[in-house]
């Protein structure tokens, strides 16, 4: 990938979400008509094609309050990996160009070496989890800056939501934090099915796979979503969650609530799918 230190374009090709700014408004304008703004700190949304999980990605992004910036956290990390940060100056969203909001960045940065965290690195990959956000991040806020980070799932998870919240405190911003992840990735494709295939499956991964982080989630504990992803296969960017968690907490939210839950096996059953979910912390 060639980094062009000005912008980092758009990578996704148009399967992923439309190239057509036009097109973005009206799916959007669809699925948030009756989408309530829930003045939420923080969000859980998942970051598949927008066929798949488009919709519950905006309601999510609708619930957050208004803001001065946005932070997306993405994942697709392992533990041990480092935070990683967008270091362009401007982002293609396709309906707009972004600010990259490097005064909150450098602040917090210098939050996270002072916690003791040197693991801090630029992303020089090509990411969904973060890209797929962009668009509705810049249209739900027309005027804030982004940042660009990517999460791995361990305690610097923890860290950098506390960090997030007293950097934005020290620059006097407000911040609206997205947690970019999907859920179980069940089936051959994915090399992961401990229950067979068939409506056995489907049922274990909404009932009890996905349900069970969803819960850890909703519960606003790190240990249990990080383990439970861990030890479950439950999620595939469960940092990006946990930083989430830790910043909501440090914002004052008392409580997650639960916007939206499927399976893309919902719109194309086949032996390998994957559960999306949307959450809103809120106080």
């Amino acid at each position: 990938m060639s980094i062009n230190p000005k912008k980092r374009e758009r990578y996704l090709p148009s399967g992923w979400y439309p190239d057509d700014a036009t097109e973005i408004r009206s799916l959007v304008s669809g699925w948030t008509t009756l989408q309530n703004n829930l003045s939420a700190c923080a969000i859980m949304a998942p970051h598949a094609g927008w066929y798949f999980s488009g919709d519950l990605a905006a309601k999510a992004v609708w619930a957050l309050r208004d803001c001065d910036t946005v932070a997306i956290l993405g994942g697709h990390l392992g533990r041990g990996d480092p935070i990683l940060f967008a270091e362009e100056e401007n982002f293609d969203c396709t309906v707009r160009a972004a600010v990259n909001d490097t005064q909150l960045l450098n602040i917090l940065k210098s939050e996270l070496k002072d916690a003791g965290i040197q693991e801090v690195a630029p992303d020089r990959d090509i990411d969904n989890s973060v890209e797929i956000m962009l668009p509705l991040a810049a249209l739900r806020f027309p005027d804030a800056e982004l940042l660009w980070l990517r999460v791995p799932p361990d305690f610097k998870a923890r860290e950098l939501g506390s960090a997030l919240a007293r950097a934005a405190s020290t620059c006097g911003k407000r911040l609206a934090v997205i947690a970019s992840t999907d859920l179980t990735h069940y089936g051959p494709n994915y090399g992961f099915m401990p229950h067979g295939v068939g409506d056995s499956a489907v049922e274990w991964v909404r009932d009890e796979n996905d349900r069970g982080f969803i819960n850890a989630v909703l519960s606003m504990d790190t240990d249990k979503v990080l383990g439970h992803a861990r030890d479950r296969f439950s999620a595939c960017s469960s940092g990006a969650v946990a930083a989430a968690i830790a910043f909501s907490f440090s914002d004052g939210a008392k409580r997650g609530i639960l916007i939206g839950h499927k399976l893309s096996y919902d719109l194309h059953p086949d032996r390998s799918f994957v559960g999306y979910a949307a959450i809103a912390f809120v106080p």
